[in-house]
């Protein structure tokens, strides 16, 4: 899918960068999650992605640059302070879908910054599903192997479950979390 052969040194300054970014999210309590998330940053480039600066994205003053993991955390950061998910324990599996669910067009635009070109805007956006679908599908069902529940609710809000089994209600108030938080970050 991505990578190239490379050297001891960017090695090194990758595996400090993934550590910097891990280090910034939020201690989770399902620990069905951690591994989840570790295994999708273990992908070079969407580590590197999510530390790119965002020029056109609003900033507070005397802030660099926001970058793609900056807009995730605040919209993390909102979830976890919504009442409603707070109180049915959904706020992890929506902060984390707030974190993963834009994978494929972070790395899509990190492409684009280093001169990829789409044929058409249906291409790009065919590449941003189909970089996500790949980034995202072997984590989710490990997930789902190792906390079934939590799997599946995630999966469904991230567009890749059914909703068959869990409580409607809640799925989609996680999901609608997800949707409002989303725009936020645009």
């Amino acid at each position: 899918m991505f990578g190239a052969p490379q050297s001891q040194r960017a090695l090194q300054v990758q595996a400090e960068q993934r550590a910097q970014l891990l280090g910034q999210l939020p201690l989770l309590s399902n620990q069905a999650l951690v591994p989840f998330v570790t295994t999708v940053f273990a992908l070079d480039e969407l580590v590197a992605a999510y530390l790119l600066p965002l020029r056109s994205a609003p900033r507070e003053l005397d802030e660099g640059d926001p970058t793609a993991l900056s807009q995730c955390l605040a919209a993390m950061g909102r979830a976890r302070r919504c009442r409603t998910l707070v109180l049915k324990s959904s706020w992890e599996p929506v902060a984390v879908a707030l974190l993963v669910n834009p994978c494929g067009y972070y790395l899509c635009l990190r492409e684009l910054m280093f001169g990829r070109h789409y044929l058409s805007t249906p291409d790009m956006y065919q590449r941003i599903s189909r970089v996500r679908s790949e980034v995202l599908s072997k984590p989710l069902q490990a997930l789902c192997e190792a906390d079934p529940q939590v799997g599946r609710y995630l999966a469904w809000i991230l567009g890749f479950g059914s909703y068959k089994g869990l409580d409607v209600r809640r799925a989609v108030d996680m999901q609608r979390a997800v949707y409002r938080e989303t725009l936020w970050m645009n």
